[in-house]
């Protein structure tokens, strides 16, 4: 399944996700109005890379919020609640066009899989967004594994629709893209060997990370690598697993003239490294 898996989103969740197009401007950064998810109170504001984004999530009303028991187990609202709703990055989403095989795929290898299920958003200029949603995982918790997406429409008219209405534009700090996420674990080898084995990905070699203080290693999916840390010492990383436990905690854009800014952000709960 690995080669047709690409890197979609990072889920960063905020108090006010209206607030971040103005934010991020002065840094650089391009973003949007996304639109409302009007059945479980949650809106967004979009950064689009091309085809790979991050989604600034929040809640315009927690009534109607669903009841915990009642969201998707491994499903990104479930996530968010389990976080307390407290600003930082939270989930990722792989897209992928074989999401009823990936399905199968997910449960042949033994995890609890909720779905494809069907979802959508409406535009500010009232076109209904639609795609396909997939949850995976295993009961006892840990890094949540990414969820699944497949979208209605093709990549090709995506993007083309995107760049028209704006939403994919030119930086201001020029052709940004995005790089990677890094997570924080518990225990590096594990991780790593249930994510490439059940998402058909390729490792790289184990490394030391000296920004982050911890165990590296890297697993590519697509033109984005995800960078899990098992921290040793009293560091960066360190500190967001105690705070937040296993989480994505860290993106990095590359390209651009980024370098010409502060290299590392703490943005909302979360560190963004502009390289």
């Amino acid at each position: 399944m690995g080669t047709d898996l690409q890197f979609d989103h990072a889920v960063h969740f905020v108090s006010k996700p209206e607030d971040l197009i103005a934010e991020l401007a002065e840094l650089g950064i391009h973003t949007v109005q996304g639109g409302r998810h009007e059945g479980i109170g949650t809106y967004n504001s979009l950064t689009y890379f091309d085809l790979s984004y991050i989604e600034w999530i929040g809640v315009f009303d927690h009534q109607l919020l669903p009841p915990h028991q009642e969201t998707p187990r491994y499903g990104l609202v479930e996530t968010l609640a389990e976080d307390g709703y407290t600003e930082g990055l939270s989930r990722i989403g792989v897209r992928t066009q074989r999401i009823d095989e990936l399905a199968v795929h997910l449960a042949n290898q033994g995890l609890e899989v909720v779905g494809p299920v069907d979802c959508s958003r409406r535009r500010p200029d009232g076109k209904l967004i639609s795609w396909k949603l997939l949850f995976a995982g295993q009961p006892e918790g840990g890094l949540p594994l990414p969820f699944f997406i497949q979208w209605d429409d093709s990549d090709e008219t995506r993007r083309a629709e995107l760049t028209q209405h704006g939403t994919i534009a030119e930086h201001g700090l020029g052709p940004l893209k995005l790089d990677y996420v890094a997570f924080t674990v518990h225990n590096l080898a594990k991780t790593v060997d249930n994510w490439t084995k059940w998402l058909g990905l390729e490792a790289e070699a184990h490394g030391y990370d000296d920004v982050w203080q911890g165990k590296k290693q890297t697993v590519r999916l697509g033109d984005v690598s995800l960078v899990f840390i098992e921290p040793d010492q009293n560091g960066t990383a360190s500190t967001f697993l105690q705070k937040r436990g296993e989480r994505p905690f860290a993106l990095g854009l590359t390209g651009g003239a980024a370098r010409a800014v502060q290299p590392y952000l703490n943005l909302h709960g979360s560190i963004y490294h502009l390289a």
